[in-house]
């Protein structure tokens, strides 16, 4: 059975051990080397402490983390807005409604300190990411441009 919870200090070296696995499959899907930098994913890790704002979400197996959700409660001057920053489950665990109990759960909680809108950004060639987001009712509602030097 999949429970989801939010991140506790003594998770993060299986949690490290994902997200090098998110990197290095994202590096894939945009044909991009993305560099694993422990003390970077370590600073990260310790924000989701410090920021009332910030959260990390677990899928947990049992005991076993097998993905995670990283999101931020983002606030402008008229509303409040849930933004998915990244979002990862194991492969083996795929196609069984985590991904969706992890966006689901992170809806609830922002809901509950105001967020009406929420987003998230995805690369185009993530065709299966694409398809769950159209299924819980994200919508395209622009594009994002960017240029690299």
């Amino acid at each position: 059975m999949i429970k989801i919870t939010k991140a506790k200090k003594n998770d993060f070296k299986e949690y490290l051990g994902l997200k090098e696995k998110s990197l290095k499959e994202y590096s894939k899907i945009t044909q991009q080397k993305i560099p694993i930098n422990h003390k970077e994913i370590k600073k990260e890790f310790k924000e989701f402490f410090n920021s009332p704002k910030r959260f990390l979400l677990f899928a947990k197996d049992g005991n076993a983390i097998v993905g995670f959700l990283i999101g931020t409660l983002i606030t402008y001057i008229f509303r409040k807005t849930g933004y998915i920053d990244d979002i990862f489950v194991k492969r083996e665990f795929r196609k069984k409604g985590i991904a969706s109990l992890l966006i689901k759960n992170f809806i609830q909680i922002t809901e509950k300190k105001g967020a009406r809108k929420f987003r998230l950004g995805v690369n185009p060639k993530n065709k299966n990411a694409i398809k769950l987001y159209k299924k819980l009712g994200f919508k395209i509602t622009h594009y994002e441009l960017e240029k690299t030097k």
